[in-house]
This record gives C-alpha cells, structure tokens and sequence, in this order.
C-alpha cells in the first residue's frame, strides 16, 4: 500500500512522494488522512529556511485528523474519528510514541474534522496562558494577533482579564475583533508603544505575551510589564535581531519580571502523578469550547488546498508574503 506525502527537499522545493506504508506494526494504528493543517511557524521555517541548521528533506506537519482503517492500538478501532500529530500524508502507519507530539486523540464523532486540526493550534495558544499567575482582573497585552495570539487572547479574557491586542495588521486585527478579542491597536510596530502610553496604565500590565516570534515584540512586552509581572514567550523568534539587550535585562532585574519559556512541550499527552496538566486534558476542553464555537476556529480557515505540490507553494508564499489574506491553509486528501 503507498501513501502520498509533502516533502521540502530545500528552500521553496516542495513536492509530493509516494512511498510504501509497509505492514502495520505493533503500536501502530493506520489512518486514513481528511484534513491537515499547515503550521504558519514552523512549516514556513522550513521552507523559507528562517531556522539555522535545518536538515532536508523534511516531512512537515502536525496538525492532522483521520478515519482509522486498522488498529494494534488499544482503545482504538476501525472507524474512529481522530486528531494525530501525523506530518501531511493521505495514508499513515502512524506510531504515536515516536510522531512529532506524540498526539493520538479519538474525536467525538459530531466534530467537524475540517475544524478539528485548529485544536493543536488551540493546545500550542494554551501554553501561553497555563504556565502563567493569572488572576481575574489582570491586565494583560498580548503582541502579535495571528491565530495563537487570537486564540491566547480569548483565553485570558476567559479567566476573568482585560486583554489589549497589538497588531500592526489592519486585516488581522478586524480578524481577531470578530473573533471576540474586546480591545485591539491596529498601528505600525513603531508606534505601539506610543499608543500604549496613551492608556493610563502608569503602572504597566501584569502579563505580556509575545505571539509572534518577534524579537523586537519582546523587547516591548518586557518594557510594558509592571513590576512582579510576566512575560510569556508563546511564539518562537527565528530571524536574527541585533539590539543592546542591556535594558531589557535592567528591566528584568529592576521590575522583579518572571520570564516564561512557553514552548509547546512543557506538558506531557497522558496524564503524570503529581499533575493536573495533561494534553489529552485539554484537548476534550478545547473540543467543547470549539464545539460550542467558543472558539470560532472556522474563521481562520481562509484557504483550503488539494494536496499538489504548486497549490502547497502557493500557500506557503501567501502565509509568508501576504498574511492580510493567508490566515489559515488546510489540505483536504
């Protein structure tokens, strides 16, 4: 049996490959691909070479549901609607203890599977908010309002906080209005600052989370937040920033900042003794929250693709070069 996947053999050479599935193994399940989310961070790394070091080829994705065709898994049989962390494929032999997430998770079969990838997304946004002291009326600034920053957004304003939006974006910031996000600034970077003086918040926010990856948006949460506040850092800086770091770290030290590492893989898929923090957790409160359009994932879906290699490039380019009207690439197999 072969299956068709993505492949970048280097910077903007995307193509499709067939190869052979081979007979399914212990401690694998095989599934057959509906939908699979393009990841505007790290596929684009990739493909544009923004990350040093990156090896090639590579077989991107992670973001993935599927009908389950056969199972050497228990709790998982023929039928299953699923999300799995499998790169983009329309066939998997898929081991989950050895997949980029390790994220196996059955669906309730009422789910859109065409919603369902956002829910990794939805998991990588909570990151931004789990790790974090947060307490009902904090003030918090969150920079850069692309899908995760959309998504973090709506979670603090859950938990009881006023949250302000930066986003230099004049499209992306309607976006994250009718998405629920109560306070937006639509300015050019250089001007964030001036519009946050102009708040009346003299003491600084208590959170500041840098959505982005960007490091000059770091630079500005640190120099927002008040004293005994935290950063979090959600997105993940890749482009090389030259600065004098000295006043952010005087900030740091003066203001007493507790700053947060928010990476993805803090937190294990299955639940561990001595935590109440799992993935798999999670991830059925991230369904129902999309399931009852808490979370209107659906917005963010501005292009769906068949799985070719021009139409991918395409999509890779518009989620690089023209982010006003790339928002979210999914691949229907």
């Amino acid at each position: 049996m072969k299956s068709r996947r993505v492949v970048i053999n280097d910077k903007e050479d995307v193509a499709i490959e067939e190869v052979e599935l081979g007979e399914l193994q212990p401690g694998q399940i095989r599934i057959r691909t509906e939908y699979s989310l393009i990841s505007a961070g790290t596929e684009l790394s990739r493909v544009f070479k923004l990350k040093e070091g990156a090896k090639y080829p590579a077989y991107p994705g992670y973001c993935s549901t599927g009908i389950v065709l056969q199972s050497n898994i228990e709790g998982f049989r023929e039928g299953d609607h699923v999300l799995f962390s499998g790169p983009h494929a329309d066939l998997h032999n898929f081991d989950p203890l050895h997949s980029d997430g390790s994220i196996l998770y059955r669906l309730d079969p009422s789910t859109d599977m065409k919603k369902a990838p956002y829910m990794v997304m939805c998991w990588i946004a909570l990151n931004g908010i789990l790790p974090a002291d947060v307490k009902i009326g904090d003030t918090v600034a969150v920079f850069g309002l692309g899908t995760l920053g959309i998504l973090v957004s709506l979670y603090y304003q859950m938990a009881g906080c006023r949250v302000i939006g930066f986003e230099p974006s004049e499209s992306r910031a309607r976006l994250a209005e009718r998405a629920g996000v109560r306070e937006v600034i639509s300015c050019p970077a250089e001007e964030q600052l001036d519009r946050f003086a102009q708040l009346d918040l003299p003491d600084g926010v208590d959170i500041s989370v840098d959505a982005a990856g960007v490091s000059a948006c770091i630079e500005k949460a640190i120099q927002i937040t008040g004293a005994n506040g935290q950063v979090v850092l959600l997105g993940s800086p890749r482009q090389p920033y030259q600065t004098n770091a000295s006043q952010s770290f005087y900030a740091i030290h003066s203001k007493m900042l507790k700053v947060i590492g928010a990476l993805n893989r803090k937190y294990s898929f299955e639940p561990q003794p001595g935590s109440r923090v799992s993935m798999k957790r999670y991830l059925g409160y991230i369904e129902k929250l999309i399931n009852e359009d808490q979370l209107p994932v659906e917005m963010f879906i501005s292009h769906q693709i068949e799985p070719d290699a021009e139409q991918l490039l395409e999509a890779y380019r518009g989620l690089m070069y023209d982010k006003d009207h790339y928002t979210g690439v999914i691949i229907k197999w």
